[in-house]
């Protein structure tokens, strides 16, 4: 495996510090970089923390870029070994072997995928990882990865910011000074833009960031488009206050959309758009409505959601990129890590998350740095609904705004 030029300035970004996030955009490889920089400090003792549906594709990616090592070992229910490159989901690691990765001595290196899995102050998964005494804390150098480290306010970096030493106020006074706080409601709600230019250069100590557009200027970015579909039943969401609509709302709307979006992605297989197509939804009875209408007519179909097995998501990763599959339905979150899609070029938002960075995430999927071809995803909607209002806000909203647009 060959790195390129600014794969081995971030592997030199992070063999250079103790503490660091790569923050470089989705499907850009931060996982080759920190690979590459823990061979580059000569790190014996290797401990990933990662979500549960990444530790196989960890393991193969240790295998590609480091393959003077022994292989890497994903932690079971079995107590872990110390010693090599050991990967552990988040689950795991927390609530199952805790004492065991936190004993001495400490790791060479503990590297945090997806690390805005822990950017909640107070849950026991970010106190294991960033807290006195925790994972984090017992090890000579600690790496975070993430394409969206602050999804929803600047907040959010707080406890990683914490845990490197780059802060030393609470995290009410953090949130105090770059955020808006809601007292009625009592959460954060947005970022005080004032203060981000002096947020970010206090990022630019610990932090890498390159978008797709910096690292691939000839390639095109995600092109986004609402397609009008009308909803058969006339649902709508009963109102634009996303505070306020229940999930059986939200539903009812997309299974609503569910009929002539079959009858969409029917014609356009027929007419030859396209080859293959995903579509992304948020819940999974929607979901599971568009594979039954699809599945009826022979329509080959494959399904990702937050309950589909680790073996069962490969199997369909290698079947659609085989041409085995035409249609891909996978749940948004459960396919915002991990997962590769990019055997499509094109994808649907049957309905859209209402945090924007999981729609990044998501559609980023189906981008594929080596063949740079544009990628489009189109909005399922219906012109002049207070559904349409909502998705035409989400898509309007910045991907984590500290960082810049996703």
């Amino acid at each position: 495996m060959t790195p390129r030029p600014y794969q081995i300035a971030g592997r030199n970004f992070l063999a250079a510090r103790r503490h660091a996030l790569l923050a470089d955009q989705m499907r850009v490889g931060k996982t080759p970089q920190s690979i590459l920089a823990a061979d580059v400090i000569k790190a014996e003792r290797v401990l990933v923390l990662c979500p549960a549906i990444a530790t196989v594709q960890w393991q193969s990616e240790w295998a590609a870029w480091s393959p003077q090592r022994p292989p890497a070992v994903i932690v079971g229910r079995e107590p872990p070994r110390t010693e090599g490159v050991v990967i552990s989901s988040y689950k795991r690691a927390v609530e199952q072997h805790l004492d065991a990765l936190t004993a001495l001595p400490p790791w060479d290196v503990v590297i945090v995928d997806e690390a805005h899995f822990a950017k909640n102050p107070i849950a026991a998964r970010t106190k294991a990882i960033y807290g006195k005494g925790g994972i984090g804390w017992n090890a000579h150098r600690l790496w975070a990865l993430s394409g969206t480290p602050a999804p929803n306010h600047a907040g959010e970096l707080w406890p990683m910011l914490k845990a490197f030493g780059t802060v030393k106020c609470s995290y009410t006074e953090f949130v105090q000074h770059y955020c808006y706080y809601d007292w009625a409601k009592g959460r954060v709600f947005g970022n005080k833009r004032q203060h981000l230019p002096e947020l970010r250069k206090l990022l630019e100590q610990v932090v890498m960031r390159r978008t797709r557009a910096e690292v691939a200027p000839d390639m095109p970015p995600i092109g986004y488009s609402f397609l009008n579909v009308e909803p058969t039943k006339g649902v709508d969401l009963p109102s634009a206050n996303m505070d306020t609509v229940g999930a059986g709302d939200r539903i009812a709307v997309a299974m609503a959309k569910v009929p002539t979006l079959a009858a969409e992605i029917i014609q356009c297989l027929a007419a030859q758009d396209y080859e293959q197509t995903v579509v992304f939804g948020f819940h999974l009875a929607p979901l599971d409505e568009l594979r039954e209408y699809l599945a009826a007519i022979g329509i080959s179909v494959g399904v990702i959601t937050g309950a589909t097995p680790n073996d069962e998501r490969q199997r369909v990763m290698a079947a659609f990129r085989m041409g085995l599959l035409q249609v891909v339905l996978a749940q948004i979150l459960a396919a915002g890590t991990a997962i590769d899609l990019s055997a499509a070029l094109h994808c649907y938002f049957l309905e859209l998350s209402w945090s924007p960075a999981d729609n990044s995430q998501a559609a980023s999927r189906l981008v594929n740095l080596q063949t740079r071809a544009p990628v489009t995803a189109d909005i399922v909607s219906w012109h002049g609904t207070v559904d349409d209002a909502v998705q035409r806000t989400l898509m309007r909203k910045t991907v984590g705004a500290v960082f810049g647009a996703g």
